[in-house]
């Protein structure tokens, strides 16, 4: 059959009122809803918020309506670090997103403008297609855009620069910015016949207007600050006149730069083993790629689990779209029957990857994990959302999610085997910016 016939339409719905269960269904997910519906209560009663390996609770970001899930994570990695330096409770103190969403979106734009500048054979009908320029600038980012961020401009205290409306709400700012971005990528095409030097003066003042444009809707940076607070002896503390990058250096005694993306992506075009990096995925230009290395899933969970025993979190990437309870906090790969309602073979990982219908969407961080027989049977994963929602910020994930929708675990080299880091020194595939990773 190759044309939908009006006439088989009628034979269809004449075999499906033939069967009288599918009239309940009909009528229930009209009621309240595919979810309600499809929701596996013996899944529901197996969830248990108890961990043999856990990291001890500390305060819970809220991105709000936000994309800086990235930025979280990578706070969230460092703030216990940072606050016992600062021998302050880690339930009280917070580090500012705000600050280093500010220096993201001035970073991105940038390495914008020196993409454009330095193709000397820019072709514009051939580079729209590319992802970098149709996406301008954007708000999700990755561990090594944190990294980057952070080595280059420091950190500072949430009160120094809170978050603000646009920040906690950024979707209008994203869009005004990214469209004065690609205002100024036409002015530099049209002076593409000039000197790369008159070039890169054009960009410093575009750098100048998109300073304005963020310190106007978030705030102006601090290049130097006070900060008083006390430490948990009682004792008043004020640090005068320090830098972000300063403060940093003192109080974040972390080396990110040990700690590396491992990920599972068995997709029809990749291969386990090996290193791969995202072509023109950068905020800071030429310090910031995105690399990876493709491990089966199982290595994934035992580095993870290694990394946890020395009382660190992993930051997480995943697909969190699918099969979760969001009220709740609840992740399990069978939550909804589906299958069983609808009568349909769901996708297999690799199916899901390589047809574009699961994707690396939220960071979050692993703070716990549960072991029966030296096997990980749940994870207790926190999110940015505030503690007033899912299991007062957490969620509980089933071994079986981890499976299906968990991508990357950032791990530190140290519990790297030697044929594991060797992978590092390989030649890097690179893969286009809009894959699902």
């Amino acid at each position: 059959m190759k044309h939908i016939e009006y006439s088989f339409l009628k034979k269809i719905d004449e075999e499906y009122q033939q069967d009288k269960t599918n009239k309940i269904i009909e009528n229930a997910i009209k009621n309240v809803g595919i979810q309600k519906v499809c929701l596996n209560h013996d899944v529901m009663n197996t969830f248990y918020d108890i961990f043999n390996i856990e990291l001890p609770k500390s305060k819970i970001y809220n991105q709000v309506e936000s994309q800086r899930c990235w930025i979280h994570a990578g706070v969230n990695l460092i703030k216990n670090n940072v606050a016992k330096n600062l021998n302050v409770d880690p339930n009280e103190y917070a580090l500012s997103i705000n600050y280093l969403a500010f220096l993201d979106k001035l970073e991105k734009a940038n390495a914008l403008y020196n993409q454009v500048i330095e193709k000397d054979d820019f072709n514009f009908d051939q580079e729209i297609h590319e992802s970098y320029l149709k996406m301008g600038v954007y708000e999700e980012g990755y561990y090594s855009f944190f990294k980057a961020l952070v080595k280059k401009y420091g950190i500072v205290p949430e009160s120094v620069m809170p978050d603000v409306e646009s920040s906690k709400r950024s979707e209008e700012l994203t869009k005004i910015f990214r469209e004065k971005v690609k205002k100024d990528v036409f002015k530099l095409l049209k002076e593409k016949k000039q000197s790369k030097e008159k070039l890169y003066e054009l960009k410093a003042n575009m750098v100048k207007e998109n300073y304005h444009i963020l310190a106007k809707c978030l705030g102006e940076l601090p290049f130097t600050f006070d900060y008083e607070y006390k430490d948990r002896s009682g004792k008043c503390i004020k640090l005068s006149q320090i830098t972000p990058l300063e403060f940093s250096r003192q109080y974040l005694t972390m080396d990110l730069d040990n700690f590396i993306s491992v990920v599972h992506l068995p997709m029809y075009n990749k291969e386990y083993y090996k290193l791969y990096r995202k072509k023109y995925n950068e905020n800071i230009f030429d310090h910031s790629y995105v690399e990876w290395i493709n491990m089966p899933v199982h290595i994934l969970k035992d580095l993870a689990i290694k990394q946890l025993k020395d009382g660190v979190p992993v930051c997480v990437g995943m697909e969190v779209r699918k099969m979760r309870e969001r009220q709740m906090g609840i992740m399990d790969a069978k939550l909804y029957n589906y299958q069983e309602v609808f009568g349909f073979e769901p996708l297999t990982k690799e199916e899901a990857l390589s047809m574009y219908e699961i994707r690396y969407q939220h960071c979050m961080l692993i703070t716990g994990v549960h072991l029966e027989q030296d096997k990980p049977v749940r994870w207790k994963i926190e999110d940015s959302y505030g503690d007033d929602i899912h299991k007062n910020g957490y969620y509980i994930m089933n071994d079986n999610y981890f499976d299906e929708f968990v991508f990357e675990v950032l791990i530190d080299q140290k519990y790297l085997s030697t044929e594991q880091l060797e992978i590092l020194k390989q030649e890097p595939i690179l893969v286009d910016m809009d894959e699902p990773f």
